[in-house]
């Protein structure tokens, strides 16, 4: 004969299951709004290469508006804020060869616009434009015609175009004018690819000049023990908080 379970005993339990139920509940609702917020609203990023230096450092954390930027393209929902993109804006996008990497250099040609550039300056409908941002490490023009150079790629880093930009379609460049792959090399950028613009740095560490080469599982080991570290003392604290213009 089967003893009833006590009263206290049948509280105990269902108490138990409705925490447990609340755990799970809690933990799905949270993971939802996390998906949420990281595919439509702001994501972070971690910047590996030079190009867009002095603007942005190799180790800066960065948080992406991935809203305003796409709130823009289309009509919009009321009462939110929404940005067109504009001539110097700083843009994060899907590499046009590669949508799974991502890339941020800055806005430079705008649809409609002829875009020229000659001795390492930038042309706009025969204007030259003023950029406070850019910065030239290396000091050689290669000459426009030269056929060693000009086969190797080298040639279009100083002389490009004129060329009209379609519509949809922008052309970006890196603040680090001789090290940065950008739109002289994979051409114009087309608008269904821009993600957001960075809002601001929210960590900056000063990764070794290689780190986003390593890709074996004890280097990312080292790297991130190395990260641990070093904490305290690569990290540049004067850069956490920092506009992204």
């Amino acid at each position: 004969m089967e003893t009833p379970e006590a009263p206290e005993q049948t509280e105990l339990q269902s108490e138990e299951e409705s925490t447990l139920r609340e755990y799970f509940v809690t933990i799905v609702v949270c993971t939802i709004f996390a998906l949420f917020v990281t595919t439509y609203v702001v994501h972070p990023m971690t910047v590996p290469t030079p190009s867009m230096e002095p603007t942005i450092l190799v180790g800066d954390r960065l948080l992406i508006d991935k809203f305003t930027i796409r709130n823009g393209f289309r009509l919009g929902l009321p009462f939110t804020p929404k940005h067109t993109i504009e001539r110097g804006d700083v843009l994060v996008f899907k590499f046009p060869r590669d949508p799974r990497v991502l890339y941020v250099k800055r806005a430079i040609g705008l649809p409609g616009e002829t875009l020229e550039i000659r001795n390492k300056n930038v042309y706009i409908d025969g204007k030259l434009l003023h950029e406070p941002y850019k910065v030239h490490s290396d000091s050689y023009i290669y000459p426009r015609r030269d056929p060693y150079h000009q086969a190797s790629g080298d040639s279009q880093r100083d002389h490009y175009g004129p060329k009209t930009i379609p519509d949809g379609l922008y052309f970006v460049m890196g603040d680090n004018r001789d090290d940065s792959a950008d739109s002289r090399y994979f051409g114009f950028l087309p608008r269904t690819h821009i993600l957001g613009t960075p809002l601001l740095v929210f960590w900056s560490y000063e990764d070794e000049a290689d780190a986003y080469l390593r890709s074996s599982l004890p280097e990312i080991l080292q790297l991130y023990a190395e990260r641990i570290i070093f904490f305290f003392t690569r990290t540049r604290w004067s850069r956490m908080g920092q506009l992204v213009r």
